[in-house]
């Protein structure tokens, strides 16, 4: 099918990925009243001037305008990330508060579960001061503008201007234009075949879910942070390397969370045969990285486990494994990039509910992200050390829970969350000795 649409040659057409972003915050948005953004939180030491960063921050975000855009139709359907003029540009959320160091984590909370305002604004910094000389950024991202990696490219370009560095380069290799893709109709219809391939795998058997409690309006996303120090990532990732194999993390990380999960799961009764987890990877190349900081340049592999086989590592990790190496040689990833083309023609709200129509209500037992090597380099953030960085998604619900692991330096982050009522203290102090005993 040759057919080919016009289209504006120079607008940030919004890419079927970046579609279904927007239809998973609709979906969160309904079911709790939040949404589906994520914060990347920056433990900093020594001096800190809120003058200087207020004044540099308000001068680097006017560098971009896709900071304070939204989305809009063109006359075939296609949506695209409409730009405001610089005059009117003011998209930031900027606070400054002094706590003490036992109510950080209430605080850090409360602000990634904080609504931005109105909907052109996707950037909120909270700058969070424990002593004269221990500080904390949470820097909130809009998923609809930015994933996991290009947050930690904005936050390295936004270090490299509080220290003075010309960056003018790096802002204008920055890409804000994307085709209409209103053309390869045929490639199009036939990854959607594949996607609806695996989408009937996953129907033939009962998914393992934890209740969600009700009422769900209202309710906070929770985080388990667990920090590991050098010494213990050091030993983690030699393990995975000897378990799973070489460069296979992500699977050995995504057996020892389920793991570590399961009786969570069993305690609170859920039924089911399988746990299925939608697990994020990354398109990006080196290549293109530097262009790519705005917007979603990811898609999603799916796995399949056996309820009844959690606890069998040998078994699981070659289950992921198999897993993982069938949709990469199909090229699921980049045919569920394709075939969510088709899904932009539909209404946020009608989407959002049509993703779930065939899973029988649910997306997957759990969410998971492994960021891997920080895009972050620096042990600094402008004048202050950087003594860890910590990525505290909102996971989507449904399914409420996901399981995060991100490395900064030679340190590596483990987070929870999950929709607060699906899991109790009990629950979160035994997953956290099993992740530290597992992992």
């Amino acid at each position: 099918m040759k057919v080919s649409l016009p289209h504006v040659q120079n607008r940030r057409y919004l890419t079927g990925i970046d579609w279904m972003i927007g239809a998973l915050d609709d979906m969160s948005y309904r079911a709790t009243g939040g949404g589906n953004s994520f914060q990347v939180v920056l433990e900093l030491k020594g001096v800190f001037d809120d003058d200087r960063f207020k004044r540099e921050t308000e001068a680097f975000v006017r560098q971009f305008p896709a900071l304070g855009g939204y989305s809009e139709r063109d006359w075939t359907g296609a949506p695209y990330w409409k730009m405001p003029s610089p005059a009117k540009f003011a998209p930031l959320v900027l606070e400054f508060s002094r706590i003490e160091a036992h109510t950080l984590s209430v605080a850090l909370e409360q602000s990634a579960n904080t609504r931005f305002p109105n909907g052109s604004i996707h950037l909120a910094l909270r700058v969070f001061h424990i002593t004269e000389t221990r500080h904390v950024l949470a820097a909130q991202f809009d998923h609809r503008l930015f994933d996991a990696t290009g947050a930690e490219a904005f936050l390295d370009l936004f270090h490299r201007w509080l220290t003075g560095e010309d960056c003018r380069t790096r802002i204008d290799a920055i890409s804000l234009k994307e085709p209409a893709h209103l053309r390869d109709w045929m490639q199009k219809f036939e990854a959607g075949k594949q996607l609806i391939r695996m989408i009937r795998k996953f129907t033939e058997t009962k998914l393992c879910v934890l209740a969600r409690p009700a009422p769900l309006v209202g309710r906070r996303i929770k985080f388990a942070v667990i920090e590991f120090d050098a010494v213990e990532s050091r030993a983690i990732a030699e393990r995975a390397s000897r378990e799973a194999g070489f460069l296979m993390f992500l699977p050995y990380a995504l057996a020892v969370s389920l793991e570590a999960l399961a009786p969570a799961f069993a305690r609170h009764g859920a039924e089911g045969d399988d746990f299925v987890v939608s697990v994020s990877v990354d398109l990006r190349t080196p290549d293109t990285a530097p262009a790519q900081l705005f917007f979603n340049h990811l898609s999603f592999l799916f796995f399949q486990i056996p309820k009844a086989q959690i606890g069998d590592r040998p078994r699981v990790l070659s289950l992921l494994r198999s897993q993982m190496y069938e949709q990469v040689k199909s090229g699921f990833p980049k045919a569920l990039y394709e075939s969510s083309m088709l899904m932009r023609l539909a209404p946020l709200p009608l989407l959002s509910r049509g993703i779930l129509r065939p899973l029988r209500g649910e997306f997957a037992s759990l969410g998971f992200t492994c960021v891997g090597k920080s895009g972050y380099p620096f042990d600094r953030f402008g004048g202050a050390e950087l003594v860890n960085l910590i990525h505290m998604p909102l996971v989507p619900v449904p399914p409420g829970l996901g399981f995060f692991i991100n490395q900064f330096g030679s340190k590596m982050n483990a987070v929870l969350a999950y929709v607060d009522g699906m899991l109790d203290d009990e629950d979160i102090q035994k997953f956290r000795e099993a992740v530290r005993r597992l992992l």
